[in-house]
């Protein structure tokens, strides 16, 4: 099938105005994902906050013993933000009623109320990686909240108002 129109001979240049529109999109593109995003939380409030949205959390997901993995606490500046990672809280088991990418629509409905209370948008369609299935949302201080199947929540990347970015500087 032949095209018709105009073509380019071998060697043309674009026009000006597509190759700024194509560097404006990779721009923009890259920038999207930057920064902690939001407004920062106080220092003080910090690991107060965060383990009440684990602890309402995991109360609703009940049946399930859930234990935070201290180890996975992290304070760091990045890009001359303060971002606070709360951890990793593990079930000993699988979530009950998800299975691949079913059941998380009931588990949204459970969970959502309860992750609008804390300032978090509701859980998103499930996404996989390998053969491992999650959900996540982000609140107004850019944390990032994923639950997967095998029973791990994870919070990570709050922004946070500190004068020094340190473990002590959250009461750690």
């Amino acid at each position: 099938m032949e095209r018709t129109g105009a073509r380019r001979a071998e060697g043309a240049r674009r026009p000006a105005w597509t190759a700024r529109s194509g560097v404006l999109g990779a721009i923009l593109l890259l920038t999207a994902g930057c920064g902690g995003g939001g407004d920062p939380l106080p220092a003080e409030e910090a690991v107060a906050h965060y383990d009440a949205v684990a602890e309402a959390l995991t109360a609703e997901l009940s049946g399930q013993e859930w234990t935070l993995q201290e180890n996975q606490r992290s304070v760091e500046e990045e890009g001359g933000a303060c971002l606070y990672s709360p951890g990793v809280w593990n079930a000993g088991d699988p979530l009950e009623g998800v299975s691949g990418d079913q059941g998380w629509d009931d588990l949204a409905a459970q969970l959502d109320p309860v992750l609008s209370e804390h300032g978090f948008e509701d859980l998103g369609a499930p996404s996989r990686s390998g053969a491992l299935h999650s959900v996540s949302t982000q609140d107004d201080h850019g944390t990032e909240l994923v639950l997967d199947e095998q029973g791990r929540l994870s919070l990570r990347g709050a922004l946070i108002d500190a004068e020094t970015c340190t473990p002590g500087a959250l009461g750690l």
